[in-house]
C-alpha cells in the first residue's frame, strides 16, 4: 500500500511539474516574439537602398546564415538540454575564461535589445510628436523638417526620456509571474504576426492595380541620415558589399531572437512529441516563417516605395497605407510600431534573466544576483519568481547604451549584431568538442559539417561588415569581458577606494589563471581571442585600406584553421576538468507512464528555478 501511495504521490508531483513546463505554443511565442521586433518595420529602407531590386536576396542570405547557426544551436540544445545553456555549456566545455568572453557578448546583445526596441518605439510616436527626434541646427532655425536632416533619427532629450519610460515598462512587465508573462507574450506575438500579414496582402493587392516602384536613390532618407546614406550609396550596386548590407542594413538584426527557446531548453514539456521536436518546431518554424514574411514585406515595399516622399518620421508601411487611403491599416501599423518592439524587448529581457542567473550560479559574476531573496518577491500574499535584481542591473546597462548612442536605432542595431555573431560562433565548437553520447555515426558527421560551416560563415559575414560597426561591437565585448574577469581581481586587492566599493562583489577570480600557461582553461581563451584579433585586423585592412581581396580569404582560412584547434583545446580542458552536464533525454517512441519520468537529470521547471 505504501509503495502504491508513493508512486501516486511521485506521479502527481511529476504531473504538476510537466504542466509548468513550456509547450510548443509557448516556445513558438518566445521565438517569434523575439524575432518580430522593430526589424521588419525599419530595415526595408536600408536594405532597398543597398541592394535595390535584389533586396529580397539580402533576406535570403540572412535567413540562410541564421538557419545554419540555428541548426547547430538546436542540436546542442537537444543533446544537452539546459536552461541558461548559452553560458553554461561553454563554461563546461572550454572553462571560465572563454565562458566570460561569451557571457560578455551575450549580456550585451540581450541588454542592448530592449534599448534598441525602446528607441524604435519612440520612432513609432514621432509622426505625432516630431520633437522626440533630434534635428540639425539649420532645420531648427528653419522651423521645419526637410530631407536635409543630418541625423534625423537621433533622439532628443525628450525622446531619450520617453525611451527610458518604455524600457521601464518592459522591465516592469517582466516582474509578472512567469506563466502570465508567457501567456501575455503569446497574445502579443499573435497580434505581431497578423498585422504584417495584413500589410503584405493589402499592399500586394494595391500593387496589382497600380504599382509605385522607385529607385534606391529616391529613398535615401530611409537609411537613417546623410552619413548612413553616404555609406550605403558608396556600396549600392557593388556585389562585393552584398554581405555588408545584410549586416549593416539590419537584416541580421531582424532575425536575432530565434534562440529564445534554447535559453529555456531545460524547461520544455517532455511528454507527447518530446523536447527535441518542440525545440525544432519552434526555432526552424519561426525562422522559415520570418523569412517568408520579411521577403514578402520587402517585395511590397519595392512595389510601393514610390509613394514615399519627404522625411520619414513614420513607419514607411504606415505612410504607404495612408497615401493609398487604407486608414485602418495605417493605424494598425502605427499601433504595431509600439507593440512589436515592446514584445521583442520583453522576450530578450526575460531570457537574459535566465542566462545571467546561470552566470551567477557559476560564480562568474556576483553571486547575489540570483539568491532566493533577489530571485523572487512577495505580492498580495504570494511569491512571484522574477529575478528582480538582474532586471535592475540589465536596466542600468540598457540606460548606458541608450545614452552612449543618443538613442540612434542604427547604432544600437550595429552594437547588437556583431556581438551576437561572436556568441553564435561558440556553440558549434562546444557541440563538436562534447561529442554527445546519444549522437553517433552520421549524426556526428552532420554536427561537424554544420558547425564547421557556420564558424567560417560567421567570420566572413563579420569581415564584410562596416569597420565602424565591427570595432564598436568587438570593443563592447572586450570591455564586458574585462569587467567580468577584472572585477573579482580588483575586489581581492582591497584597494583604498575601489576596494570598499567592490568588497561585497562575490565572484571567483579567474583572470590570474592567464599567468599559468599550463592551466587547461588558458589555451581555449587565447585561441579564441587571437582569432577575434585576426578577424578585427582583417576587417580593418579590408575596408579602410581596400585590401578585401586579400583579407577575405585570410579571414576564411583563419576560421577554418582555428575551429579544429579550438575543439582540441576544449577537449583538453574537459579531460582535465570533466564537465557536469544534464543527460540528454531520448525522443519517446511511445507515451511514457507517469512513474517512468526520471528525476535525477531533470531541469527545474520555470516556476521552480529559483
Amino acid at each position: 500500500m505504501s509503495g502504491g501511495r508513493g508512486a501516486v504521490r511521485a506521479g502527481s508531483v511529476q504531473d504538476a511539474d510537466e504542466r509548468r513546463r513550456l509547450s510548443t505554443s509557448d516556445l513558438v511565442g518566445l521565438a517569434a516574439g523575439g524575432v518580430l521586433g522593430s526589424g521588419w518595420l525599419l530595415a526595408a529602407g536600408p536594405a532597398f537602398w543597398g541592394l535595390g531590386k535584389y533586396a529580397v536576396w539580402g533576406w535570403v542570405a540572412g535567413a540562410a546564415l541564421m538557419l545554419l547557426i540555428a541548426a547547430v544551436m538546436v542540436e546542442l540544445g537537444i543533446a544537452v538540454p539546459k536552461t541558461g545553456g548559452l553560458i553554461f555549456l561553454p563554461l563546461q566545455a572550454a572553462g571560465p575564461l572563454v565562458a566570460s568572453v561569451v557571457a560578455a557578448g551575450l549580456w550585451i546583445v540581450y541588454a542592448v535589445n530592449p534599448a534598441s526596441e525602446a528607441a524604435a518605439m519612440v520612432r513609432g510616436l514621432a509622426y505625432k510628436f516630431p520633437s522626440l527626434l533630434e534635428n540639425s541646427g539649420e532645420l531648427k532655425r528653419a522651423g521645419k523638417l526637410t530631407t536635409g536632416v543630418d541625423q534625423p533619427y537621433d533622439l532628443s532629450h525628450t525622446g531619450l526620456l520617453c525611451a527610458v519610460v518604455f524600457m521601464a515598462l518592459i522591465v516592469g512587465l517582466n516582474l509578472l509571474p512567469p506563466r502570465r508573462l508567457i501567456r501575455l507574450n503569446l497574445f502579443i506575438t499573435l497580434v505581431k504576426i497578423v498585422i504584417p500579414l495584413l500589410v503584405v496582402v493589402c499592399l500586394w493587392l494595391a500593387a496589382l492595380d497600380t504599382g509605385h516602384s522607385c529607385q534606391p536613390r529616391d529613398v535615401w532618407y530611409l537609411s537613417g541620415g546623410t552619413e548612413s546614406a553616404k555609406v550605403l550609396k558608396e556600396q549600392a550596386g557593388n556585389s562585393s558589399h552584398f554581405l555588408y548590407t545584410v549586416l549593416g542594413g539590419s537584416i541580421i538584426y531582424a532575425y536575432i531572437g530565434f534562440q529564445a527557446p534554447l535559453d529555456f531548453a531545460g524547461n520544455v514539456k517532455r511528454r507527447g512529441m518530446g523536447e527535441a521536436a518542440r525545440l525544432r518546431w519552434a526555432v526552424y518554424g519561426t525562422l522559415v516563417g520570418a523569412f517568408l514574411l520579411y521577403a514578402a514585406l520587402q517585395w511590397v515595399f519595392g512595389q510601393q516605395c514610390g509613394l514615399l516622399k519627404g522625411n520619414m518620421l513614420d513607419s514607411p508601411y504606415a505612410k504607404i497605407a495612408f497615401v493609398l487611403e487604407m486608414t485602418g491599416l495605417g493605424w494598425l501599423i502605427r499601433v504595431n510600431a509600439l507593440l512589436s518592439p515592446m514584445g521583442s524587448g520583453i522576450v530578450f529581457t526575460h531570457a537574459l534573466t535566465r542566462e545571467v542567473a546561470a552566470l551567477s550560479r557559476a560564480h562568474l559574476t556576483h553571486r547575489g544576483l540570483q539568491t532566493a531573496r533577489r530571485a523572487s518577491f512577495r505580492f498580495r500574499g504570494g511569491a512571484i519568481d522574477a529575478y528582480w535584481m538582474i532586471l535592475l542591473v540589465n536596466f542600468a546597462i540598457g540606460l548606458v547604451m541608450l545614452a552612449l548612442t543618443r538613442g540612434s536605432w542604427e547604432e544600437l542595431v550595429a552594437l547588437n549584431s556583431v556581438p551576437a555573431l561572436v556568441v553564435y560562433a561558440m556553440p558549434g565548437v562546444v557541440l563538436v568538442a562534447l561529442k554527445p553520447p546519444g549522437f553517433r555515426g552520421t549524426r556526428r558527421i552532420l554536427h561537424l559539417a554544420l558547425s564547421y560551416t557556420a564558424f567560417v560563415a560567421i567570420a566572413v559575414v563579420i569581415h564584410e561588415a562596416r569597420w565602424d560597426d565591427v570595432w564598436r561591437g568587438m570593443a563592447a565585448v572586450g570591455i564586458g569581458a574585462a569587467l567580468l574577469l577584472g572585477l573579482p581581481w580588483l575586489a581581492g586587492l582591497d584597494l583604498p577606494f575601489v576596494g570598499r566599493l567592490l568588497r561585497r562583489y562575490d565572484a571567483r577570480e579567474h583572470v590570474s589563471r592567464l599567468a599559468d600557461p599550463d592551466d587547461p582553461a588558458v589555451r581555449p581563451v587565447l585561441l579564441f581571442l587571437a582569432y577575434l584579433a585576426v578577424l578585427v585586423t582583417c576587417t580593418l585592412l579590408g575596408h579602410e585600406y581596400d585590401l578585401s581581396r586579400v583579407t577575405l580569404p585570410v579571414t576564411a582560412l583563419s576560421a577554418a584553421v582555428v575551429f579544429p584547434l579550438l575543439v582540441r583545446a576544449c577537449r583538453r580542458y574537459m579531460a582535465a576538468v570533466p564537465p557536469t552536464l544534464p543527460a540528454p533525454r531520448q525522443e519517446p517512441r511511445m507515451k511514457p507512464s507517469a512513474t517512468a519520468e526520471p528525476s535525477v537529470t531533470a531541469e527545474p521547471s520555470v516556476t521552480a528555478e529559483t
